[in-house]
């Protein structure tokens, strides 16, 4: 069964602002009838157990359970700044254990250049392993989610699959960050097409564990302008998916009026 979560950067400006909080977001999940929530830990307004107790709670009374917790990593450019970017996913899974989330999301990151890109990926494989292999001392998976740079398409996903081969990690699957797409956002890559795209869906659809639904321009019934979701569900209905879908709002339109008309929308592909 397929359920409907929602990412607190979603909200991003909202939370830049002060006019939401952890705790806020909370609610706006439970008024929207999600299932769950997807929490990046720079919104979480701090990680003292005294308060990620309280957010345990607050889930718990709302009836919503948290579906991924994520962190930003970027293991492709500087060798050096690999240790101290290993430590932060380690942080986080320690956040996301406590809390009770499934698994936590990272991202691999770019190479610095296109002449130094098998290199970047080499970097990033041992960085993910090792990540892989903390997370399994913890009892956390870790995910990589595709969004640009050395995982713009689902050969690149596949390839880092393979090599990373470690029981304890997976793949994310992001639908907006595949390269052949239109619109805002994503990689772009010269002679890529909306095939390439949904072939890249397609490949990493029947290995991911946790789906992100990218909203960038919505129509008054909350249809996506970039993306064909009916396309994008068959696939995943195809493939027996069982998990989470994760919407994520990217959009200009206020978020406050857009993301209820994107939970509808999003929603009607899970009945």
């Amino acid at each position: 069964m397929m359920r409907l979560s929602c990412l607190t950067l979603s909200y991003g400006k909202q939370f830049n602002s002060g006019q939401m909080d952890i705790f806020r977001f909370l609610d706006t999940c439970r008024a929207l009838n999600l299932d769950g929530v997807d929490l990046h830990v720079r919104n979480l307004g701090g990680t003292e157990r005294s308060h990620l107790k309280e957010i345990r709670r607050k889930c718990l009374d709302r009836g919503l359970t948290i579906s991924s917790a994520c962190v930003t990593t970027e293991f492709g450019r500087s060798a050096e700044a690999i240790p101290g970017e290993i430590e932060k996913a380690r942080e986080a899974m320690e956040v996301g254990m406590f809390l009770g989330a499934p698994l936590l999301r990272v991202f691999v990151g770019s190479a610095p250049s296109e002449a130094q890109r098998e290199e970047a990926f080499r970097r990033g494989v041992d960085a993910l392993r090792r990540t892989a292999e903390i997370g399994a001392g913890l009892g956390m998976p870790v995910a990589l989610q595709n969004h640009s740079g050395l995982t713009s398409t689902g050969d690149d996903m596949l390839r880092f699959y393979r090599e990373v081969h470690h029981p304890n990690f997976t793949l994310l699957l992001d639908t907006g960050h595949f390269a052949g797409r239109d619109g805002p956002n994503g990689p772009r890559i010269a002679g890529l097409t909306y095939a390439d795209y949904y072939h890249s869906i397609e490949q990493v659809a029947p290995l991911t564990q946790f789906v992100r639904a990218k909203l960038y321009d919505l129509d008054a019934n909350g249809r996506e302008k970039w993306i064909d979701y009916r396309r994008v569900f068959n696939i995943l209905h195809g493939v027996h998916y069982n998990g989470f879908i994760s919407l994520v709002y990217e959009g200009q339109e206020d978020a406050m009026a857009a993301i209820p008309r994107g939970a509808r929308f999003l929603r009607s592909f899970l009945l």
